[in-house]
This record gives structure tokens, C-alpha cells and sequence, in this order.
């Protein structure tokens, strides 16, 4: 007799955990599906967003709308999961706007089944040139060079060209100039333009790289790391505080090492510069 209800009360254990399996497995596969979606939906946003961004930043830095297009069709690369439905950028009264629509699949849905996300971009046109041309447009910059001073008292202790390497001794040639000033002082940028590089750097201990227009480039060295107010990709204007002078690096004191870049090619600040705004000594 207790054999018998032993056998019983198995195969209803078994039949419970047979309807048990039933229910939950699709229930998992539900939920499974469900986490997918949004995990395709998500990325499709995020691609979006970075070509987005991308497209606005070339089309702001270069003035040129269709740049920006060749450059969103490089960021965002369509797969069988989403794909571009539209996409437009245009440059209006020194304006860059771009729109984009993605259509994404739901994939838990009949065959062919999409929604669509919608977005947008903008940014002001960046044109160091035409502002140099105009005249300064921020503080404190000088007269009679084409770039803004990165600090507003000079005390020039290196120039431009073949020095005494003040740390190691010995001939070497200096890529830029020296300008000293009490650790904190601040730094400005000397032109608008987009930040490319806001960290570390061998020899410089940290330094900011803006890139400007038409292959023109500056350099601000020897920050330390909790001095560097920009981002990478950050647009700044020219006058706008950036940093704070530091002793980072190869250095014998607090300043900031400048240096102008024009057509990859590292040449005087001095040259494009307001001579009478340096102190010489």
C-alpha cells in the first residue's frame, strides 16, 4: 500500500513540473526577445547619436555640409538589424543643423515590422578666420596677431627654435615658446576650434590639442591633470578658459609651453602673435 501511493504521489510530482516547464519556457523566450529589442533599439540610438555628432563637428569645423554627410555614412554603419531611412544636414546663417531617421525592426513582431527613431544635431559654424579678419572676439587678446594669447601676462623665458635643453643639458630645438606664471594661471584658447587631444602626453606630462581651420593647430603644455577644464571633441571659442598653468612633465618650473601648428607643420608663435603682449626677459 505505501508502495503504491509512493508511485502516485512521483508521477504527480512529475506531471507539476511538466506543466511548471510548459509555462515558464516561453515565458523565458518572451523575456529573452523582449531584452534583445531593447538592446538593438539602444545600440541603433547610440549609432545615431555618434554620427550625429560626427556629421555636425566636420560640417562645423570645415564650413562644408557635404562633409559632414560623407563623414555620418563613415560613423554609422547600417546592418540588416537598422538602417538610415533619411538623413540631412545643411549649413544656414553660419548654422549646421543635421536630422536623421533610423527604422528599427521589432524583431518579436510580423515580418517587416519596424518603428522609427527620430533625431537631431546642431552647432555653430566654427570660423577662426573670419573672426581674425573682424577682429578680436573674446577677452583679452592682443592686436596685431591672428591668434588670442593663451595667458594674459606674459613673461617669454623660451623661444621658438635651437636651445640648451634646460632639464638635460645639451643642443635640442624647442617646438614652441615658453611663457611662465604662478601654477593656476589661467590658460585661454587662442582660437576657435575642437578640442582633439585633453590628457596625457609624453614629455608634455598633459597637454590640450585644438584643432582649428585649414590646418591650423595649437598646443597647451604641462598642465597637470585636474587643470584641464575641455574635453576631447569639445568645441571651445577663442578667449575661453581651457586650463590652468602647471609644472607637468619635462619641466624645471611652472609655465606653458605653446606651440603653433600650420599644415602639420610646428612653426613660430611668435609669428602669429602679438609681439606686444610678450615680456620679454
Amino acid at each position: 500500500m505505501i508502495g503504491k501511493l509512493s508511485a502516485w504521489s512521483r508521477t504527480r510530482r512529475k506531471g507539476a513540473s511538466t506543466v511548471e516547464f510548459i509555462i515558464i519556457l516561453p515565458l523565458f523566450i518572451l523575456l529573452c526577445l523582449v531584452i534583445w529589442q531593447l538592446v538593438v533599439a539602444g545600440k541603433a540610438v547610440m549609432d545615431t547619436q555618434a554620427a550625429l555628432r560626427d556629421a555636425v563637428r566636420v560640417a562645423s569645423v570645415t564650413g562644408d555640409a557635404e562633409k559632414g554627410k560623407a563623414q555620418f555614412k563613415v560613423t554609422f554603419v547600417e546592418d540588416r538589424q537598422y538602417q538610415v531611412d533619411s538623413f540631412e544636414i545643411r549649413i544656414d546663417d553660419d548654422e549646421v543643423k543635421a536630422w536623421a531617421k533610423i527604422r528599427i525592426p521589432l524583431i518579436f513582431m510580423a515580418e517587416k515590422s519596424t518603428f522609427t527613431y527620430r533625431s537631431t544635431a546642431e552647432a555653430p559654424v566654427l570660423n577662426p578666420w573670419k573672426s581674425w579678419a573682424g577682429g578680436p572676439t573674446g577677452p583679452w587678446l592682443t592686436s596685431g596677431g591672428i591668434l588670442g594669447p593663451p595667458v594674459r601676462t606674459w613673461i617669454l623665458t623660451s623661444r621658438f627654435g635651437p636651445r640648451t635643453d634646460p632639464k638635460y643639458g645639451g643642443r635640442a630645438f624647442h617646438k614652441g615658446i615658453d611663457l611662465a606664471g604662478p601654477l593656476g594661471t589661467p590658460i585661454y584658447a587662442a582660437a576657435d576650434g575642437v578640442v582633439v587631444h585633453a590628457g596625457p602626453g609624453t614629455g608634455y606630462g598633459n597637454y590640450i590639442k585644438i584643432d582649428h581651420l585649414n590646418g591650423f593647430q595649437t598646443i597647451y603644455a604641462h598642465m597637470y591633470a585636474d587643470q584641464i577644464y575641455v574635453r576631447n571633441g569639445q568645441r571651445v571659442t577663442r578667449g575661453q578658459h581651457i586650463a590652468g598653468i602647471g609644472n607637468a612633465g619635462k619641466s624645471t618650473g611652472p609655465h606653458l609651453h605653446f606651440e603653433v601648428i600650420v599644415g602639420g607643420v610646428k612653426v613660430d608663435p611668435l609669428l602669429y602673435v602679438s609681439r606686444s603682449s610678450v615680456a620679454a626677459r
